[in-house]
């Protein structure tokens, strides 16, 4: 499949431009000529493939809500994204999705025809405008989860990238330093220490390399085990339980999953679905199988007509800000309030643990990096400066 561009004239003797999805430029003027368009100019578009990622999500809804704001029509508002944004994966499922909407389909159903590139989160949120009509709301708020999410990765990255990137140059520099000095120290050894390597250098010289080649092989098993374990959905249940876990990154990945879920719930409750749709859909959301486990349970015991606060507070993981939240939300008939202070308070304390998450990276890898760079010194550039002192002598 491909995507060409054209321009048309219509019965009515009007230009008009657009794209079309077709296997060549045979089928592509076949296709518009089934509609009794007459093609004045069809060129094929040459888009670069690239899977779609969140940041091509979020500059589709953002180009989509600013049109809309704009009066313009969800069809032109796509098409004119398709012929501006350069992701040949996402524009030729908005072809598709384009199509379904001017034969009549509702916005959910049309994009529910391209589930290899919108989640389910997505589609069921946008399948919330067929009970209230409010496309352009519906859409600004996934907008506004899509810019948050895009937040925190960024903050993640951000907060790890440079003790991490400190840590590589350190192991880097001691690699090359063995490779380079590692030879001349021995052969000083020979020369001016009768053939005795003192023992930091005798560590580095054959201690090292092998602690190296272990290292490399185990993290091989352990990207196997990773791997062999999220293929089948009781081995992505021991990952997740092993994740969560290990201090500080199983609480983050907690805080994460419910900031999620929160937002998801907030938003589609606000979108008007029913409590157990929108509690389905941010059930959807969850990629952690604990977490997923527990959040089906809350879901059995409301529909077996306990509360909800009640039902969440039986449930591992959740904190009790949440239920408390729910609590006054549930007495106060406003579970939309309730969630949107949930997810906030969620999103504040996802933050401040990234913050603390990289705070102690830092920490631990520039100790790590001094240690490194105490070795070399020790190992290998010490006794070079003390055999030449001899060899001086």
């Amino acid at each position: 499949m491909a995507i060409f561009k054209y321009q048309i004239l219509t019965k009515d003797g009007l230009k008009k431009n657009g794209s079309v999805l077709a296997d060549n430029y045979k089928c592509a003027y076949e296709n518009l000529h089934g509609k009794h368009y007459q093609p004045i100019c069809l060129r094929k578009v040459y888009f670069p493939s690239l899977g779609v990622n969140v940041e091509d999500m979020l500059m589709f809804f953002l180009h989509i809500s600013f049109q809309l704001k704009c009066k313009v029509g969800i069809n032109d508002a796509i098409e004119s994204f398709i012929e501006f944004y350069g992701n040949k994966t996402l524009s030729a499922s908005l072809l598709s999705v384009v199509a379904a909407l001017k034969n009549g389909e509702s916005i959910g159903r049309a994009f529910e025809k391209c589930k290899n590139i919108f989640d389910n989160v997505t589609i069921g949120l946008l399948k919330s405008t067929e009970k209230t009509g409010k496309t352009s709301e519906v859409i600004l708020s996934v907008l506004n989860f899509l810019k948050l999410q895009t937040e925190w990765k960024n903050s993640v990255k951000r907060t790890v990238a440079y003790p991490i990137f400190m840590a590589v140059i350190a192991v880097l520099v001691l690699i090359l330093s063995l490779l380079i000095l590692g030879p001349q120290v021995a052969e000083l050894a020979q020369n001016f220490g009768h053939g005795e390597i003192p023992l930091l250098t005798e560590l580095a010289l054959e201690w090292f390399p092998l602690m190296l080649g272990i290292t490399f092989v185990l993290s091989t098993l352990a990207l196997l085990a990773t791997f062999v374990l999220l293929i089948n959905r009781n081995g992505r249940r021991i990952l997740s339980n092993l994740l969560l876990k290990i201090p500080k990154i199983g609480t983050l990945i907690i805080k994460i999953s419910l900031w999620q879920f929160c937002k998801i719930l907030h938003i589609a409750l606000a979108a008007k679905l029913d409590f157990m749709e929108a509690l389905d859909l941010a059930i959807e959301s969850s990629r952690l199988e604990n977490i997923k486990i527990e959040l089906h349970n809350v879901r059995e015991r409301i529909v077996e007509g306990n509360k909800i606060s009640e039902s969440f507070s039986r449930a591992k993981f959740i904190p009790q800000s949440l239920i408390m939240a729910l609590y006054v939300g549930e007495e106060g008939n406003d579970l939309v309030a309730s969630f949107d202070h949930a997810s906030e308070t969620q999103y504040k304390e996802t933050l401040f643990e990234i913050k603390s998450l990289g705070q102690s990276l830092s920490v631990g890898l520039t100790l790590f990096t001094g240690f490194i760079l105490i070795f070399i010194l020790c190992s290998l550039f010490y006794p070079i400066y003390n055999y030449v002192e001899v060899a001086g002598v």
